[in-house]
């Protein structure tokens, strides 16, 4: 694994650990930090995040998340030793969205269930 990689775990380990213990603010719904991206010259960091909930939800948890991005900053450089601190760019994941229709859609046509247009193998 490379240098870059094993960062980024790092990053996303303790970037959720301040979303979850030390921002307090009750618009932010229940959020996923997904995956994490940090460019090769470590100056910019794309932070992939999950969040339930409607719309309304959505953009408020991005909003505070936003707002929160200089203590966010400033707890990372407490508990990481880095040259230099990446800028954070929030970005809404909507794969596990997708992954929900998809498999709504399929129980609605009855393929998970192992049947195919209402009519079950065994028959």
């Amino acid at each position: 694994m490379d240098r870059l990689r094993k960062l980024e775990i790092d990053l996303k380990r303790e970037i959720g650990f301040i979303i979850s213990s030390k921002i307090k603010d009750p618009r932010i719904g229940f959020i996923t930090l997904t995956d994490v991206k940090l460019s090769s010259d470590f100056h910019y960091l794309d932070v992939f995040i999950s969040i339930m909930g409607d719309k309304q939800i959505v953009e408020d948890s991005l909003a505070v998340l936003k707002k929160c991005d200089g203590f966010i900053k400033n707890n990372l450089k407490e508990r990481m030793k880095l040259r230099t601190m990446p800028a954070i760019k929030f970005i809404y994941d909507k794969s596990i969205d997708q992954g929900m229709k998809i498999t709504e859609i399929l129980e609605d046509l009855n393929i998970i269930d192992g049947e195919e247009g209402g009519h079950s193998r065994d028959q």
